[in-house]
């Protein structure tokens, strides 16, 4: 009579090595996968921009590359859910190729098992998807920014520069002659500021930096040697397109 071994039926057995490994390893990796495409969301309009020609125009450029980011961080966060599914599955039958068919199909689901665990973290990320500031919004307004520049539908003042730039904090890292400053502009009117333009380095070039307003100077001091620039700018990031000096 052949011994038969007791199992305790209160008592689970331990899970065999493969489908342990197939439980804790594709989400882990899945996870990784997906901070690794979110970093390249990040960084693709600095890499895009490397690829543009110096010639043509430098703000429609930087909208483009920012849409390309922007579009790409977007889908991201609105599909991660199913991104993550799919890099599971993609792990899970990477690392199932040589088990045995019959091990493969007791498994199938053990990657999925410790999904929930995750799921909590890209709920999170929706606010911040739909939000005014969020990269969804942010490509619907560097798109329609695209558009008026394309159109030749820009905005146009004849402005005063302020001498002090700050750099931006919206185009951030950019690569080498495409970086962004702000400075405020101001009307030759009455002398009052009130609106920051982005300008990128390529306009920044052609300023004279002798015909900058002095930040603080009262209005009825003499503005002699201050330039004045007709300058045209986008209406949404306020990025300034094409400046030129003007005669008094």
């Amino acid at each position: 009579m052949p011994i038969v071994p007791y199992i305790n039926p209160n008592k689970t057995p331990p899970l065999p090595p493969d489908t342990l490994s197939l439980t804790l390893l594709p989400p882990l990796l899945a996870f990784g996968g997906f901070g690794g495409l979110w970093l390249a969301a990040t960084a693709l309009p600095p890499v895009l921009l490397l690829t543009c020609p110096a010639q043509g125009s430098h703000a429609l450029a930087i909208l483009r590359a920012y849409w390309a980011g922007y579009l790409f961080q977007a889908v991201l966060g609105l599909l991660s859910p199913l991104i993550f599914a799919a890099l599971i599955a993609l792990a899970a039958w990477f690392m199932s190729r040589k088990l045995d068919p019959k091990t493969r199909k007791e498994a199938r689901l053990a990657p999925f098992l410790l999904t929930p665990l995750f799921l909590p973290l890209f709920a999170a990320m929706m606010p911040g998807m739909l939000s005014a500031d969020g990269p969804l919004a942010l490509c619907g307004l560097a798109q329609a920014d695209i558009q008026q520049i394309e159109a030749g539908g820009t905005q146009r003042m004849t402005v005063f520069i302020s001498g002090q730039s700050h750099p931006d904090l919206l185009f951030t890292d950019q690569p080498e002659g495409w970086q962004v400053a702000r400075r405020s502009i101001f009307s030759p009117d009455d002398g009052r500021g009130g609106i920051t333009l982005r300008f990128p380095e390529a306009l920044e070039s052609t300023l004279d930096p002798e015909g900058f307003v002095v930040t603080g100077r009262a209005y009825d001091q003499s503005w002699d040697g201050v330039q004045w620039y007709e300058v045209s700018y986008t209406t949404n990031f306020q990025l300034a397109v094409e400046i030129a000096p003007v005669e008094r």
